[in-house]
């Protein structure tokens, strides 16, 4: 069997990662905490000690009382198997047992990512995985920051969480507007699901679980937040479900574009359905939704664009719209108090509390300019593409 096989969800001991773990009763074989007391630390079955340990913690959240979604379930766990089958088997700690993880392991994989070329961001987010399975195997704080691993000098010890340029598909020649009549026609929910990236500001998740017959929702009855960061709009649109952190938010609904868009939504889909192929889960329409986009041509290798680009432009252009002015990222200037309020309503257009989240897609302000390159990576900012 295949090493890829060998570490699918599910098997050798390690627990499907698509549904919460089933409450198992306490003392019975398969219990996760009686299967770690028959285990003696230094096992070679380290699969099965990795599975119980996931069934026990994996669905909860790193820091808060809450769970996490299944992609977290999934990502965690296929992260936690390559990197103890990895540090097993191609390092010198061949007999680790997870619940043995120490420095000295995470620095033998680490020179092995960058040998490897990993990229920043990566490394960083797999160093957070680490740190959330050290908390649950009772080492709270062991797992360092990236720089204590890489050197303060290296260029990997920060993340880069400032746009240094255009995400948008123009700054990439590519037109959406040009690009939709005929991804619509090959399929018209796909088209429906990425224009509302388009003209929302939606995360493609967010599009996918989009339920357009109880979406739209009149000022006095959305988000105080939200109506009031937007005073002169009465109509607005709800993004409920598939969102970041489970946070709804209520947008304005600006123009005709918008509100034709609405209509054909809800015309498209059943009532009370979401804008995906009925009958499918929703790991199917995403599925379809990736193919579609990369029959087209919508991929990084092939045009040089991603789906969430569309949710860079829709921020860029309301930015400008607000200061009438194109963002630090397009090459403009605004002054900090113009600047400030047009971040504080870009923030809220795309379903963040904090203004500057907002430097992940309009780049540096003023002021940040100002700041010591220090102070730009304190950990403040949103994380990279993708993940805001």
């Amino acid at each position: 069997m295949s090493a890829k096989k060998s570490l699918r969800s599910g098997s050798h001991g390690l627990p499907p990662a698509n549904a919460h773990p089933a409450r198992e009763p306490a003392g019975a074989p398969s219990d996760p905490v009686t299967v770690l007391k028959t285990l003696p630390v230094g096992t070679r079955d380290y699969l099965r000690v990795l599975g119980a340990i996931l069934r026990l913690h994996n669905h909860q959240h790193s820091s808060k009382h809450n769970g996490v979604s299944f992609k977290t379930m999934l990502d965690r766990q296929r992260f936690l198997a390559s990197f103890f089958t990895e540090l097993r088997k191609q390092t010198r700690y061949h007999d680790i047992d997870p619940r043995q993880l120490a420095n000295r392991h995470i620095e033998a994989i680490i020179k092995r990512w960058l040998e490897r070329g990993l990229s920043t961001a990566t490394i960083h987010n797999y160093l957070s995985f680490l740190r959330t399975f050290a908390g649950w195997i009772n080492k709270p704080g062991m797992v360092r920051e990236v720089e204590y691993y890489v050197g303060t000098d290296s260029p990997h010890a920060k993340r880069q969480q400032v746009a240094t340029r255009d995400h948008s598909w123009p700054a990439l020649s590519v037109d959406f507007e040009a690009a939709l009549p005929a991804i619509a026609e090959f399929d018209l929910l796909i088209g429906i699901q990425l224009e509302l990236c388009y003209r929302f500001g939606m995360r493609p998740k967010e599009a996918r679980h989009f339920r357009p017959h109880m979406a739209i929702v009149p000022r006095e009855q959305a988000n105080p937040r939200d109506a009031e960061a937007f005073p002169e709009h009465d109509t607005f649109v709800r993004i409920k479900f598939g969102t970041k952190g489970g946070r709804p938010r209520d947008v304005p609904v600006v123009n005709d574009a918008q509100r034709e868009l609405l209509a054909r939504a809800t015309t498209a889909v059943a009532l009370g359905a979401y804008v995906g192929r009925p009958g499918y889960t929703a790991e199917q329409n995403r599925r379809r939704f990736y193919y579609v986009l990369e029959r087209f041509g919508i991929t990084k290798a092939q045009l040089g664009v991603v789906a969430h680009g569309l949710r860079h432009e829709h921020a860029n252009d309301a930015y400008q719209a607000d200061t009438g002015v194109p963002s630090p990222v397009r090459g403009g200037l605004v002054p900090p108090p113009d600047d400030a309020e047009a971040r504080q309503r870009t923030a809220r257009l795309l379903g963040h509390n904090r203004a500057r989240v907002t430097s992940c897609y309009l780049g540096k302000s003023v002021v940040m300019r100002t700041k010591a390159p220090g102070d730009l990576a304190s950990g403040e900012e949103a994380a990279t593409e993708g993940t805001v």
